[in-house]
């Protein structure tokens, strides 16, 4: 075997063996009945926040340190921190070591001068926000080195790299980076916290193992806006969604490379094809039931949130402007809006399938290329295809406009018939562009596993012709619309301190019991 897939073996066995080793310091323990109450308060509050599940964990962390990096020192907050975490099920009861709240809190020290001179940068609130997602990641990091990952993403990116073949203007400075960056964006599913933090990483190497006295610090701390701006100019380059899209085409064959070498070691490791193209086989098969069992999770956790907030929105605006401005109350598009939009959205999401013996057959074909058994491939970094200019792109323009508005005309004129006020077809048209967006977005998933072309026939060519416009109108709402979700705000900033409070108050009155009852 190449020497990047033997370093992603090694990566593999150590990060099991360490799995497997139980902590030989003493442990955090937390009360079971304590444990249940944060974790049922963390998934309903997940439940509003529609998110990768492997980001749910990083999200706690950045929420805990946002509540309390002010507020004590950071040994206090450092254990704190990891309490809240056993807390939640976020982290193993009786497995992590105290001894993590020392590697935490000089995590946490590193950053006070960064903060620090974020208070004194010319916009302090993004400064804050961008520090606060590159401290959270680097205390995950601390907490669970994801050794294995990053031996995939060392991986793919070597041999991504040896088969580029660049025929697109990118300056060459910019090329490494920018497929680093998709290779973790496609392939790691890193979210734009995670890639602030290996960008500052890749920047500063010596930032990792840094103490709170390096000079690596004090230099980040001096010159944090021009760190900022550096990092921010290569996650947001005019060619990072493209170069994503690229490699996300292979995101698959890398994850069951490493399935293989994972569940089935010996398969890759005698390096006989027929054994090895049957381990891919069942690693595949394996990989689309997971895909599908996660498909229909967040789908219903999706339609869970757009119903609430379908059913608040129903009751707070819709009803009382019909009995207070209308005079009058037609139940059918208020039951209508408050359904109609959840069961689309499950419909878009559930109907998605995998063509798996011709993707599978497709998968095959890179991992022999890669492994040696087979003929190479290369990877074609072309640029994208340039909008028509002139008098065509005004006709193609103006085809676009048409038919958003026959689409938009004919669903109002259906909603009229119906007997919807202004104020329900408004809701109707905000929600439908919405959810029709959020709901390609899921279908969307599939393309981190499916490697063959599917084309969508008469149908999906007429759909796209008819909703294409709306979808995109959604996708203009969704980057556009105000950020802050009132539920949210509700749980993080009136429930989440107090509730937090309230447990580590019934955890010390536990522990206070148990200690009276050894004394009988």
């Amino acid at each position: 075997m190449s020497r990047p897939i033997d370093a992603l073996a090694a990566a593999v066995a150590k990060e099991k063996e360490r799995e497997g080793t139980p902590p030989s310091a003493e442990v955090i323990s937390v009360s079971e009945t304590v444990s249940a109450a944060a974790t049922a308060y963390e998934s309903l509050r997940n439940t509003l926040e529609y998110d990768e599940e492997h980001l749910l964990r990083r999200n706690a962390i950045r929420r805990i340190l946002k509540r309390r990096l002010d507020e004590e020192g950071s040994e206090a907050v450092a254990t704190e921190l990891l309490r809240e975490l056993v807390w939640a099920r976020y982290l193993p009861n009786k497995r992590v070591p105290e001894t993590m709240g020392t590697t935490l809190s000089a995590v946490l020290r590193k950053y006070r001068p960064l903060f620090s001179a974020a208070r004194d940068a010319q916009d302090p609130s993004r400064a804050e926000e961008w520090l606060l997602d590159v401290a959270s990641s680097e205390v995950e990091y601390a907490i669970s080195p994801p050794l294995a990952d990053e031996a995939l993403a060392s991986f793919a990116y070597a041999e991504l790299k040896k088969r580029a073949a660049w025929t697109a203007a990118v300056p060459e400075a910019d090329r490494d980076l920018q497929l680093y960056i998709a290779v973790h964006r496609a392939i790691l599913k890193s979210n734009l916290a995670t890639l602030r933090f290996r960008m500052l990483t890749l920047y500063y190497p010596d930032w990792a193992k840094a103490g709170a006295d390096a000079s690596v610090v004090r230099e980040v701390a001096d010159s944090l806006p021009t760190v900022v701006s550096s990092v921010e100019r290569q996650i947001r380059h005019p060619w990072s969604d493209h170069m994503f899209r690229l490699v996300r085409r292979y995101a698959v064959v890398f994850h069951l490379i490493r399935d293989v070498i994972e569940k089935q070691p010996d398969a890759m490791a005698g390096g006989d094809r027929a054994t090895i193209d049957a381990a891919i086989d069942r690693a595949a098969k394996a990989r689309y039931a997971r895909w599908s069992d996660r498909l229909r999770r967040s789908v219903g956790r999706a339609v869970l949130f757009l119903l609430c907030t379908k059913t608040v929105l129903a009751l707070v605006i819709e009803l009382p402007y019909e009995r207070l401005v209308l005079e009058e109350t037609s139940y059918l598009p208020l039951v209508a809006n408050i359904l109609f939009h959840p069961l689309l959205l499950g419909v878009i999401g559930l109907s998605v399938s995998i063509p798996a013996k011709k993707n599978t057959a497709r998968v095959l074909e890179l991992c022999h290329g890669i492994l040696g058994f087979g003929p190479d491939f290369s990877v074609p970094v072309k640029a994208p295809r340039a909008s028509p200019g002139g008098a065509l792109s005004f006709l193609f323009n103006l085809l676009y406009a048409a038919f958003f508005l026959i689409t938009v005309g004919a669903i109002t004129a259906l909603l009229t018939a119906l007997r919807f006020n202004p104020v329900s077809i408004a809701f109707f048209l905000f929600f439908l562009a919405l959810v029709t967006f959020f709901g390609l977005k899921i279908r969307n998933s599939r393309r981190e596993l499916v490697i063959v072309e599917t084309g969508g026939g008469l149908f999906g060519t007429l759909a796209d012709v008819l909703f294409l416009p709306i979808v995109r109108a959604g996708r203009w709402i969704a980057l556009r619309a105000p950020r802050v979700n009132v539920f949210l705000f509700f749980f993080d900033y009136i429930v989440e301190a107090p509730f937090k409070g309230a447990i580590r108050l019934v955890e010390g009155w536990l522990a206070f019991l148990r200690e009276k009852k050894e004394e009988i």
